[in-house]
């Protein structure tokens, strides 16, 4: 019988990650050092889906079952899930944690009678003192950092503050991966916390300053690659990715400690490489080469936009020369790069539309980053979208709606017919090999890789252009069947011409997957 069982449940089907959950990974280690046991349950990585792991959870004994949920969009379903368990007997005490539950736990509360508490901020201490009072007998309600309902009434107790020493706490718990081998290709490592920015679509900012203490605080990074050879012991990958909100910190000093990493990671690496995340503005050359000579081959890159007014919609404080200096640079030094880029929100004109387009063209970046903004609790933009009367819905699941014609018109055609179920698979092989050359675990020497980054680049030019085509339809309000079938004809048709190009030069390789 384990005291707590950690549960990440079963992502929604577009967010399909198979990867560690470290939060579950801290909050288990951080349990077991106060001297309590804890099992983990990573639905994604064991491929359970909510029947499944209900039929798992069954079969165990615990007395606190801990569930943190990644994406809002799985809030609902994983709440309607534990709202079954306990309807089929669980008895256990049921607290829930994250982001989205930090965000909405009023919602939740007001609506879920199965759950006995909230956990609000990062977990680790609020846990293990939820649990003490639990296995002591002792009543849990005063805890610092817990939501609760009283009755009809709320009970929101104060907030911790955030941890100021992240060294001071225990490495991920791993064993859960060592008796089920993981479903993943990259290890996962926390080299810091908290992100100093205040974009206007992300709620990583506002969580973290809705609790006192420094926003961005990191770690040593000798004690971040010791913590890699250790869990290279178990699974010696070759690539592990810093999985930080953003790598580099503010100001000078940031940009320091960054350097620091550099010096420590070029001097300890041994088989692996290492991916990361930073704004476009904190690209400088002197820095990523360093970085790069030391084993950073990836970074998630922050664009967002290639114009300057959904920048400002955005508030990213910076500019389309800066973003495309960014890639310039990371291109120079061959480091692959993974945009964050979104083309959509409710303010977007086609004529932002028309330099997105122009931008990406331009700095080579590929049409899979395209994307609408998302809507979460939490995100400062919300509340001009309410106010401007652009949102609808609960913060279970907002609506948007656009307040240029046509333009949400255009985005769902792009999604639901020039874009979904496409699976031009030589495109995506070529797109995974060259960011495997550049990552190092594939050779540099592989054959026709130029020759592919060519074509691939020819394959992006043509989607390009079909959606300006499309862009001057919907503008003029001239959706016709008509124009649209012919529209999605030529987007198949050229892309395939593109495709099957890309495919002779891959060759005759059993790992293709046929478009």
């Amino acid at each position: 019988m384990a005291d707590v069982l950690l549960v990440n449940p079963p992502p929604p089907r577009h967010l399909r990650q198979a990867m560690e959950h470290l939060g579950l990974g801290y909050l288990a280690s951080e349990l077991r050092r106060s001297g309590f046991s804890a099992d983990i349950i990573n639905a994604p990585t064991e491929g359970l889906d909510f029947e499944g792991l209900t039929k798992e959870i069954m079969g165990r004994s615990f007395d606190v079952l801990g569930v943190s949920v990644l994406f809002q969009d799985n809030l609902r379903p994983t709440l309607e899930w534990l709202k079954s368990l306990r309807a089929g007997g669980l008895e256990a005490h049921i607290t829930i944690g994250g982001h989205p539950a930090t965000f909405t736990y009023r919602e939740i509360l007001t609506e879920y009678d199965c759950i006995d508490s909230v956990v609000r901020g990062e977990g680790e201490f609020t846990l293990t003192e939820l649990v003490e009072k639990i296995e002591s007998g002792l009543d849990w309600r005063s805890v610092n950092g817990l939501v609760f309902k009283d009755a009809e009434e709320i009970i929101a107790n104060p907030t911790r503050p955030l941890i100021r020493d992240l060294n001071a706490l225990v490495w991920p718990a791993r064993d859960v991966y060592q008796t089920k081998p993981p479903g993943f290709d990259q290890l996962v490592v926390a080299g810091s916390r908290g992100c100093h920015c205040d974009c206007s679509f992300c709620s990583i900012s506002t969580f973290y300053r809705s609790f006192k203490g420094r926003v961005w605080r990191n770690r040593d990074p000798e004690d971040v690659l010791d913590e890699i050879d250790a869990a290279r012991k178990i699974w010696p990958l070759e690539f592990v990715l810093l999985i930080d909100d953003t790598f580099i910190g503010p100001g000078k000093v940031g940009r320091e400690q960054a350097f620091e990493f550099a010096e420590v990671l070029g001097r300890r690496r041994k088989g692996y490489f290492i991916g990361t995340s930073c704004r476009a503005d904190q690209v400088d050359e002197e820095l990523f080469r360093e970085l790069r000579k030391a084993g950073v081959r990836m970074v998630f890159l922050g664009i967002e936009s290639g114009n300057e007014e959904t920048l400002r919609v955005l508030n990213k404080r910076t500019d389309v020369e800066t973003n495309r200096r960014a890639v310039e640079i990371l291109d120079k030094l061959d480091i692959s790069i993974e945009a964050g880029f979104i083309m959509f929100n409710p303010y977007t004109k086609f004529s932002n539309i028309r330099e997105d387009l122009k931008f990406l063209k331009q700095t080579g970046l590929g049409p899979e980053i395209l994307s609408d903004l998302g809507l979460f609790p939490g995100e400062p933009l919300i509340e001009k979208l309410i106010a401007d009367g652009l949102v609808t819905g609960s913060p279970f699941k907002y609506t948007a709606k656009y307040a240029n014609d046509g333009v949400g018109e255009f985005f769902e055609f792009l999604r639901s017919r020039l874009f979904r179920q496409r699976d031009f698979g030589a495109v995506r092989m070529g797109q995974q090999m060259l960011q495997g050359a550049k990552i190092g675990v594939l050779p540099s020497s592989t054959p026709n890789l130029k020759e592919i980054e060519a074509q691939l680049h020819n394959f992006y030019k043509v989607v390009f252009e079909v959606l300006n085509k499309g862009v001057d339809i919907f503008e003029i309000g001239q959706e016709s069947e008509t124009s649209l079938s012919a529209l999605e004809k030529e987007f198949v048709s050229r892309c395939e011409a593109e495709s099957d190009k890309i495919q002779n030069l891959l060759g005759q390789s059993s790992l293709i997957t046929s478009k």
